[in-house]
């Protein structure tokens, strides 16, 4: 909650300065801070008449960013609202330089040259839809896409043909498997054989029966990320993803599943109710907009915007003040791309923004670069993030 009371307030003050529209007790906070002293007003016209981003920065590096935010934070505690709007002086430094980065996002699709130092030297392009499905009989198949068919949902191949699967039924208690495998640069739609429908995410894998068999629980074996809507069955056949560190139990619902290797296992539910039993026995149940993280035995209920964790099934990168690590792991899947940090301490700075997937990458680095005075050097398929000198 700490966090996501942080964005609210930076927020508040980037509306300001970028003109945005803000509410009545907002407008009031603000201008009560304005009518308290000369130096409130005379930063706020700075900011406001010349280069917001910069003179944001510039004066975070001289200390009056803390002041800033203290201000602030002793003013809206004393606010009682709808949406309270609540923070702890621990974070206050941060404010102003957190003002600049969302700054950064509203001028995301605004023109602007680009920096020299991001001429690519081989083109780092979004992903497309692509995956490929391995057989039980170990075929390997190259699918760009489901679409309807003349007898139900069918895979197209690279050549756009429509791929036959083999009879692989064998003995009438044996269950037949395939996998689906998204690469690096690649997400993919499938439509199970109970028509519940799976969206893969890029560097996933997924791994199904063929038919689901009698009434026993329908499972499935996911690595990566995937958002599943699960169709409600009548009687006892409930739906398990099988995960590293546990299972999701579930009876129709909607919900997504973070399970990549080295990171901490995630889900966030937008729809009905899961359940999660971890690898130790122990049991969680969510509700909507709960997001559950499991890291080895620590396990954590949050409630969240699901927006934000949805965002790449509708074709967008939403981003909001996430450190910059986190959010070069995720454009690295989907871009197929390396990256490497001159220092540690700029894998922590926190960044949000909005991209469409299928947009060039630059157009999100630039406004990162021009927020906080950091650079992208793209050297082939490896971008290395540096201080700007």
């Amino acid at each position: 909650m700490e966090q996501k009371e942080q964005n609210r307030m930076i927020h508040l003050i980037a509306a300001k300065v970028m003109g945005k529209d803000l509410s009545p007790e907002e407008e009031g906070v603000l201008q009560e801070w304005l009518a308290e002293r000369e130096e409130h007003r005379e930063v706020y016209e700075r900011v406001k008449q010349g280069d917001g981003v910069r003179e944001l920065l510039r004066l975070q590096r001289a200390g009056y960013g803390e002041r800033m935010a203290r201000d602030f934070s002793c003013r809206l505690q004393k606010m009682r609202r709808r949406h309270r709007i609540g923070m702890a002086c621990k974070w206050a430094g941060g404010v102003a330089a957190g003002v600049a980065v969302i700054c950064c996002v509203w001028l995301l699709y605004q023109p602007k040259e680009a920096p020299l130092h991001l001429a690519v030297q081989e083109e780092i392009v979004p992903g497309s839809g692509k995956a490929v499905l391995t057989l039980a009989n170990g075929a390997q198949i190259d699918v760009l896409r489901m679409e309807e068919g003349r007898d139900g949902k069918v895979l197209i191949d690279v050549e756009g043909r429509e791929v036959e699967e083999p009879d692989e039924s064998g003995a009438a208690d044996e269950t037949v498997w395939h996998t689906l495998t998204v690469p690096a640069g690649g997400e993919f739609f499938y439509e199970l054989s109970d028509s519940t429908k799976v969206w893969l995410n890029s560097a996933s894998e997924l791994r199904f029966p063929v038919h689901f068999a009698g009434r026993g629980a329908r499972e499935v074996y996911l690595k990566g990320e995937a958002f599943f809507d699960v169709t409600k069955t009548n009687g006892a056949a409930p739906f398990v993803v099988k995960l590293s560190g546990g299972d999701i139990k579930v009876y129709g619902t909607r919900f997504l599943v973070k399970n990549y290797a080295g990171e901490p296992l995630s889900a966030v539910l937008t729809r009905g109710c899961i359940g999660f039993t971890s690898s130790q026995g122990r049991d969680v149940l969510l509700s909507p907009s709960d997001r559950l993280e499991v890291s080895g035995e620590n396990m954590r209920i949050e409630q969240v915007d699901t927006t934000l964790y949805m965002s790449w099934i509708n074709q967008m990168f939403v981003f909001e003040g996430q450190p910059l690590e986190e959010i070069m792991k995720t454009l690295s899947r989907w871009y197929d791309m390396d990256f490497t940090f001159q220092s540690e301490d700029l894998k922590h700075i926190r960044f949000s923004g909005r991209l469409n997937r299928y947009q060039d990458i630059r157009v999100l680095l630039r406004t990162y670069e021009q927020a906080a005075g950091i650079r992208f050097d793209i050297q082939g398929r490896n971008i290395v993030i540096s201080r700007d000198s």
